[in-house]
This record gives structure tokens, sequence and C-alpha cells, in this order.
């Protein structure tokens, strides 16, 4: 109990000797009797600051007025003190002192201390933490955990970057810190690596910025917003994003940011490459093992696939059972060797083709699912502004990161094309709008890229007659995946609703031309309403779910009960 007295004590003397010394600052002009008056509180202050007397006077001062100022400049202290601010001069060093301990911060930088130029210009403020540990009588933290590793050293230039955009540190104090931290970590392999290959301050807290966001999974990142939280001058703003989009930034050159066209947010969006990964994590395998599925994003693994069943006709349920035979570890080991060794292509082109929700995406993944490999997808209805944007060199990406996961995975991966028609379309006329033009370049790497294709490539469509005929001819496998008849939509009611009986599913499938994703979506909002109400929805109820997913239906109201 004694204990705890004392701290409260400690606490509000502290308090209380700031408020001393700073009202019996005033209109002194720091004279030495004033220095005598005050020399005790002076003394104790100091001591739990880590500074001399007048540093300590000069912090309550500060401190005093930065309670109904947001920062105090050099002529608010000469008037408290009742002084020349001239006269404030020789205390200029003591000022700095204070700054470098991080007792008070200061905005701008005083660059040159001892140029008076620079006084009109200069303002201070109490080190939030300082105050906080004045405040509760407990002890100033000066020392920073030692950081060992690439992970440690972008937390801690990320969080000085943290204090500048919370107005805890100003501009000037987050570079000093940043620098700081940088010198520090000098013997850190990627704090090296990353200041030979970008020598531009703004580019590298820029990147180590975006490493944060990774770390968070924040793979695609606006780059305007990411630019703004390490400059705050609107001009050096726009000049940092001009430097990347022209592609002369540093960190474009040396492929450690990628750029593509936003749909969602106001400007480009960025991105960390491959290469900027494996930057992070060349010498750290703590970060390489957990950030392993955040490397590739775009990336499915096999194993996170849950197993569904596919109800199909029986011709096209055997054609797709023959493909994934074909694409078992063993079977598929064997054929590539084979055709290795017959001097023919080892690539495998596959294409689904059908009408919406007849179960071609959903295809896609349980042959993974069944043949163990992991799936890179490329979804082209979200990105294709993307191939506009960036044409030869985003696409080219696309294969160059495909090759890249087949040599670092176990089994060959799956490159996924969804909704390909967006860009296996037929290619325009010459001398068309230079957006055709682009297009097809880009179809013309797509060619050659599959010419000399060695892996496994899926594509889906459900627009077939926009195929153009050069790309169609580039796939060994076509299956057509059709509107399911009766009987399978039968099957399928029956797989996704056990309790319905034979006879009610039959009626079901007569009655709804539904493919089965649209009964997929009728069973998530039959299982809703019977979660909510308690019960199984009735047959009027079931019925309006089926005609929600197909409004032109007339339905012929022969019902039954569940």
């Amino acid at each position: 109990m004694n204990t705890k007295k004392e701290s409260s004590q400690k606490r509000k003397n502290l308090i209380n000797i700031v408020e001393l010394i700073a009202n019996q600052a005033a209109n002194s002009t720091l004279s030495n009797q004033f220095m005598k008056n005050i020399k005790d509180p002076a003394e104790e202050l100091s001591a739990f600051l880590g500074c001399t007397r007048i540093q300590a006077v000069l912090f309550s001062v500060v401190c005093s007025l930065n309670f109904s100022n947001k920062t105090v400049g050099l002529e608010q202290v000469a008037n408290w003190l009742g002084s020349n601010p001239l006269s404030l001069a020789r205390y200029l060093n003591d000022l700095e002192n204070l700054q470098k301990k991080k007792i008070l911060r200061s905005e701008p930088e005083i660059s040159n201390i001892s140029n008076i130029s620079s006084i009109p210009t200069t303002s201070f403020s109490v080190n939030p933490e300082v105050f906080n540990a004045l405040r509760k009588g407990e002890p100033i933290m000066k020392t920073r955990q030692r950081i060992q590793d690439s992970y440690g050293l972008i937390k801690a230039i990320c969080a000085v970057i943290g204090q500048c955009n919370e107005e805890l540190i100003s501009v000037n104090e987050m570079w000093k810190e940043i620098a700081t931290v940088e010198k520090e970590c000098s013997s850190i392999k990627f704090c090296r690596d990353l200041k030979s290959q970008v020598n531009d301050k703004q580019e590298r807290a820029l990147f180590l910025n975006l490493c944060d966001e990774y770390f968070a999974g924040n793979f695609n990142c606006d780059l305007l917003e990411k630019i703004r939280q390490i400059e705050h001058e609107e001009q050096r703003q726009l000049e940092i994003r001009f430097r990347i989009t022209t592609g002369v930034s540093q960190l474009v050159k040396k492929d450690l940011i990628e750029t593509r066209e936003s749909f969602f947010r106001s400007d480009i969006e960025i991105r960390l490459t491959d290469n900027a990964v494996g930057l992070i994590t060349s010498d750290n395998p703590r970060i390489s093992v957990c950030m392993q599925d955040k490397k590739n994003p775009d990336l499915i693994l096999s194993g996170n696939i849950v197993k569904k069943d596919l109800l199909f006709a029986p011709r096209e349920k055997e054609k797709l059972e023959s493909l994934i035979r074909v694409l078992m570890p063993a079977e598929h080991g064997k054929l590539v060797r084979r055709l290795s060794a017959s001097g023919m292509k080892t690539g495998i082109a596959i294409l689904l083709d059908g009408p919406p929700g007849t179960g071609k995406t959903e295809s896609v993944l349980q042959i993974a699912r069944r043949t163990g490999r992991d799936i890179y997808q490329v979804t082209i209805s979200e990105t294709k502004s993307k191939w506009f944007g960036e044409s030869e060199r985003v696409i080219k990406s696309v294969f160059d990161r495909y090759r890249k996961l087949s040599k670092e995975a176990t089994l060959t991966p799956i490159l996924f094309f969804n909704e390909a028609d967006g860009i296996f379309s037929s290619r325009k006329r010459i001398g068309e709008s230079d957006m055709d033009q682009t297009e097809n370049a880009i179809q013309n790497i797509i060619l050659q890229e599959l010419e000399d294709f060695s892996g496994i490539l899926i594509a889906t469509t459900n627009m077939m007659q926009n195929f153009d005929k050069a790309f169609e001819r580039r796939f060994l496998y076509k299956i057509h995946l059709g509107k399911p008849t009766a009987e399978i939509r039968s099957l399928i009611w029956k797989n996704r609703i056990p309790l319905l009986s034979k006879e009610k599913t039959l009626e079901l499938a007569r009655k709804f031309d539904l493919t089965g994703g649209q009964i997929d979506n009728v069973v998530r909002k039959y299982s809703i309403e019977r979660i909510h109400n308690g019960k199984p929805p009735t047959q009027r109820q079931i019925e309006s779910l089926c005609l929600e997913e197909s409004p032109n239906h007339e339905i012929n109201r022969i019902g039954f009960k569940i």
C-alpha cells in the first residue's frame, strides 16, 4: 500500500514541479536569481528527464505552452520568459539536445541550429511518450529492442511512418528516425540489399510500407494513398506517382513493385512482385514459412478445396473422369516422359464450355482437388482493363509467374483462365482502334505462349462462338458441359437436399429448368430459411425460391408437402 502511495505522490510531484518551474519562469528572463530559486525542483526534473537544469526549465515552459498550442514557437517561449527572441539563441543547443533525446519534437527540422535565419520557423512540442511517462511517474523508455531480421525492420519503420501520420512526430523527425533505424540495421542482409537497389529514401519507405500491408494480407493497395503516407507535400506526391507510373522508379526498374488499373479505388493499384517477396524472405526462414500462402495470393491450394459431388450426364461425366485419370500424378508423369522422348509438346490445354451455371468452374476445382494440383487463377472478367493498360508486359508476367510456380511446386499446378472468352476472342482487323491493336498484340503473345506451353492449362467459357479459331486449335481436350436434363436435375436436388423424396425431386426437376448453379443458389436460400425459422421451407416457399432463379418460368401449381 505504501508503494502505491509513493508512486501516486511521485506522479503528483513531477506534474507539480513542471507547473512550478513554468510559472516561476514567467518574465524571469532566465536570470541567475531565478535559476537559484528553482535549483531543487529543476534538479529533480532534470534527473527524471536525463538532461541539464536549464533544459528542464525549457522543457517545462514548452510543456506548459503546449497545452494551449499544438506547437510552440521560439517567439512564444521568449514572450513567456519576458526576453528578446534573439536572446534565446544561446539556448538553441539545449533545445537541440532535447530533440536528440526525443524529449521535445521540432517542426520543421533545424538543419543548422546555430543559423539565426532558422529561428522564426522553428516550433516545438512535447513528445507524448515523455509526457505520459511524466504523468505516470514511470521511467522514459529510450532504448529500442534490437532488430534482428527483415520483419523487424519493416515493422519498426512502418511504426515510425504511423506515428507521423497520427501527427505524433513531424515529417522531419520521421525521416530522421527512419535513417536511424536503417543505420542500426545495416548488418541485416535485407536492409543492405534494399539500399543497394533503391537509393531513394522515399521509394524505400514506400516499399517497406507495402511490405507491411503484405504481411497483413493486403496485396493490392491504392498507389496515391500509400504515397501520401510517406510524403505529405502534394507536389512531391505527384512526382513519386509519376516516377512509378512511367516506369522510371527504381522500384519498378528493379522489379520490386507492379501496378495495375483499379476498378474500386480512385487511383492505380500497386503490389509487390514475386521478386520483392523473394527479397523479403531470402534470409528469413521464419517469414518464408509463415508467408508461403500469401506469397501467391492468386494460388488456390488443392488441400483447401472442399469436396463437392458433380452430377453430369453419363457422357460428360466419362469425359471428365478420363481427364482426371490423365492428370493424376503418376499417369501425367509417364505421359510427359513419353511425349518428351518422342519430341512432342508436353503441355496439356483443356477447354470447358457451356452455359452459365453448368459446373465449369467447380469442375476445375474438383479436378485440382482429386489430382492434388494447386490452381493459379487468372480471372479475365475482373482484370481485362489491366491488359489494355499494361499490355504485353502483364500478360507475359502471367506465364512467367506460372513457370516459376511450376518449378517450385512438387506437382505441376493448373493455369486457370476463367471466362476466357474475354481475351481468347476473335482478333480484330488491322487498322481499327488502338485498343483493338493492343488486344491483338496480347492475343499474339498468348498464342505464342500456348505454342511452347509445357504445363497444364484449363480455360472456361460460356461464349464459345466468340473464340478465335487459332486459340481453339491449341486446346487438346474440349469438353462441353450442357444444361442438365430433368433426370440429372432430380439427382442434384436429392444430393443437395437429402430429405426430399425421389418423387418430390423429380417434380421440382420437371417444373423448373434450372442449371446446377441455380439449384445451388436455391439450396443456399433454403438453408438460410431453415436456420432462420427452425424448420424446412414448405412446397410453396421452395417453388418461390425457384422462381427467383427463373423469373420467366410459368409454374404449374401441383404441389406437395415436405
